[in-house]
């Protein structure tokens, strides 16, 4: 009988098949999946996104300061959480209309951060209206990008924000987004926040992993949360991410000018 080769196959061969597969999270602690055997590509000159989700009162105090300093674009994905009435955890909507006034990008997150899958057609319709008449109201550009509350989604949900014009709505997944390839509106986000350990080695691993032509979506909450300390980055570190993108030189923009 023939002999049949052994097989050898590689962690980081696995994990690039997966991070293809809707819904794959690259597991706590792993670094992003790459090409395997490749060597780490280059930062420089790298296409980065940065996110920021649930309006939090530091956006607008740390956040938005500090990506003036360094240069850096960004969009700030609002909604009113349950306790957006505490001006200590979210920002007020005139806070919201300075960022935009400031040149970051406004986009929708819902009114209230509901799961999209246990919503029917109108009520998802009533969330994604309630935060584009908010921004009719305070002069803030009409939202053209998405970001899912909880990275949970639904066909009925996509299918009413194309209807709508909205151009990127962005998920997770923990893989960057491949041009020509990634669905615009399932653009898969790496999640940054202390709690899963993902700073700024994991953003390194990320950056230096993307493949050229693609780009990597940062997800960020608060800097720091105080309303949902399981995501929160610290200033600090927030402040090392920023310095080493800007050193590396990437391409920082809002997720409205990704191509």
């Amino acid at each position: 009988m023939k002999k049949i080769p052994a097989l050898s196959i590689s962690l980081a061969a696995v994990l690039l098949t997966l991070s293809a597969l809707p819904g794959f999270r690259t597991p706590v602690g792993a670094a992003p999946p790459a090409t395997p055997g490749a060597p780490s590509q280059p930062a420089a000159g790298k296409t980065v996104v940065l996110t920021f989700d649930d309006a939090a009162a530091s956006h607008r105090t740390v956040v938005a300061p500090l990506l003036k300093k360094y240069g850096l674009g960004g969009t700030f994905f609002v909604c009113e959480f349950r306790g957006f009435e505490n001006k200590e955890h979210y920002m007020s909507w005139e806070q919201i209309r300075e960022l935009s006034e400031m040149g970051f990008e406004i986009g929708n997150h819902t009114r209230s951060h509901p799961a999209m899958s246990k919503l029917d057609r109108e009520q998802i319709e009533e969330q994604i209206r309630y935060i584009e008449d908010k921004c009719a109201q305070y002069g803030i550009p009409h939202p053209t990008t998405f970001a899912y509350p909880g990275y949970d989604t639904s066909a009925e949900g996509i299918a009413l924000l194309r209807e709508r014009g909205y151009r990127y709505a962005r998920h997770g997944g923990d893989r960057p987004y491949l041009r020509n390839i990634s669905d615009p509106m399932m653009v898969p986000s790496y999640s940054i926040n202390h709690k899963t350990g993902h700073t700024l080695a994991y953003v390194r691993q990320a950056v230096e992993a993307c493949p050229e032509g693609g780009a990597v979506v940062l997800c960020l909450h608060g800097v720091p949360d105080l309303a949902h300390d399981f995501v929160s980055t610290s200033p600090k570190e927030f402040r090392k991410i920023l310095k080493y993108l800007k050193k590396q030189h990437c391409r920082v923009i809002p997720l409205r000018d990704l191509q």
